[in-house]
C-alpha cells in the first residue's frame, strides 16, 4: 500500500509504521525446536477459536493434550518441575477453549503464557517429536 503525499510524493506505508521490537516472531532452528509441535497445535487451536469455529478449537485442544501427555515422557523425567510449568499453563489454556462460551481475552492470556513456558523447554539435544 502507497500513500501518496502533494509535495513530498510517496511514501510506503510500512514505513510510516514501524513495527515494535517484540512484534518479529521468535527464530528458532527447527532441528533443535522440540517444542515446534506443540506450539503448532496451540495456534491451530488459537486461529479455530479466534474463527468461532469451535469444533475445530475443541478437536486441536484436545490433539495437543493427548500429544504432550504421549510425548514429553523424557521432560518429564528430566525436568519435572518444568514439565509442570508446561502442562498447567497448557491446562489453563485449553480448558477454557472446551468451555461453553470462554473469555476470549483469557484464552489468548493462557496461550500467550503457554507459548512462553513452551519456549524455556526449547533446548538443543534432541528428543522424541511428534
Amino acid at each position: 500500500m502507497l500513500v501518496t503525499l502533494g509535495v513530498c510524493g510517496t511514501i510506503p506505508t510500512s514505513a510510516q509504521k514501524p513495527k515494535p521490537a517484540d512484534a518479529r516472531p521468535v527464530a528458532v532452528d527447527p532441528a533443535i525446536d522440540n517444542m515446534a509441535p506443540y506450539r503448532k497445535l496451540a495456534t491451530d487451536t488459537l486461529e479455530a477459536f479466534k474463527a468461532h469455529d469451535m469444533p475445530a478449537a475443541k478437536q486441536k485442544a484436545r490433539e495437543l493434550e493427548v500429544a504432550w501427555d504421549n510425548k514429553e515422557k523424557a521432560l518429564k523425567k528430566k525436568s519435572p518441575d518444568l514439565w509442570g510449568q508446561i502442562d498447567k499453563a497448557m491446562d489453563d489454556f485449553i480448558k477454557p477453549v472446551q468451555g461453553k462460551s470462554p473469555d476470549p481475552a483469557k484464552v489468548q492470556a493462557a496461550y500467550d503464557t503457554f507459548i512462553a513456558k513452551l519456549q524455556l523447554a526449547v533446548k538443543s539435544d534432541t528428543e522424541p517429536k511428534l
